[in-house]
């Protein structure tokens, strides 16, 4: 956070001296985005396109902070204008992620079908997997729907093989396929691959809690509480010292 905070007032100040400074307004609304000031960022943003620069930078940094504030129609609207101003395979992903919100799930699979065939990735395999997983409950023609999804986690899990997720997701497509032994295997790699990266943690600690959580989910689809407990349980044991420690460096215990 701080290192944030002191980026606010060194641009606050290039700000003052230079009202046009485009590149300030942007960087200076990122910064609040990722202190959770929204509206704060909004208005950066929102001056930056009144300036007419970093267009396309402009319009999705603010389409960020209307998704993290659950404003899920502004977001798309923004994500759209800054692809309209400049093409851009994350922008698009973003965009796609919206629209699951929505439950515009055909828009998202379309989404994730063009960055494909430009830039196929794991991840990319691995979304639209998951929009055919969410199809799959909406669709009369169940079992082609499926078929893709399960299409899509094996290019996910080819490209990138410690892919734990895609392990995971493709278990569970395996169950509603009823292939039991191959959902097995699935969610058994997937524990298999989420244990090693626990144990071979080097980052932020605290970065580790969506694993952790991920771990219980696997663990879940295997039936088995204790571990699943035991893991919600660390992850929460985690949260609590990364909180006690931020309210210990604001000096509030």
């Amino acid at each position: 956070n701080s290192k944030y905070n002191q980026a606010i007032k060194a641009l606050t100040q290039a700000i003052e001296i230079e009202p046009k400074y485009a590149e300030a307004y942007i960087k200076r609304g990122f910064a609040h985005y990722q202190l959770a000031q929204h509206e704060k960022a909004i208005a950066d943003y929102t001056h930056t396109l009144s300036l007419k620069r970093y267009i396309a930078d402009a319009y999705v940094g603010r389409g960020d902070v209307y998704l993290a504030l659950n404003d899920v129609t502004r977001a798309i609207a923004d994500y759209s204008a800054s692809l309209a101003d400049r093409k851009n395979a994350g922008v698009m992903s973003k965009r796609a992620k919206a629209y699951l919100h929505t439950g515009s799930i055909d828009e998202a699979i379309k989404e994730y079908s063009y960055i494909l065939k430009r830039r196929p990735t794991a991840l990319a395999y691995y979304n639209r997997g998951r929009a055919y997983h969410l199809k799959f409950l909406h669709t009369k023609n169940k079992d082609e729907t499926l078929k893709l999804a399960l299409a899509d986690f094996d290019e996910a899990i080819k490209m990138q093989q410690h892919f734990a997720i895609a392990y995971l997701s493709r278990g569970d497509i395996y169950e509603l396929l009823e292939q039991q032994k191959l959902k097995e295997s699935n969610y058994a790699k997937a524990i298999d691959l989420l244990t090693d990266a626990i144990q071979n943690w080097q980052q932020n600690t605290y970065e580790i809690i969506p694993v952790y959580l991920w771990r219980a989910v696997a663990y879940h689809r295997q039936k088995n509480i204790d571990k699943t407990v035991n893991d919600i349980q660390k992850s929460y044991e985690l949260l609590a010292q990364f909180y006690l420690k931020k309210l210990r460096t604001l000096d509030i215990l």
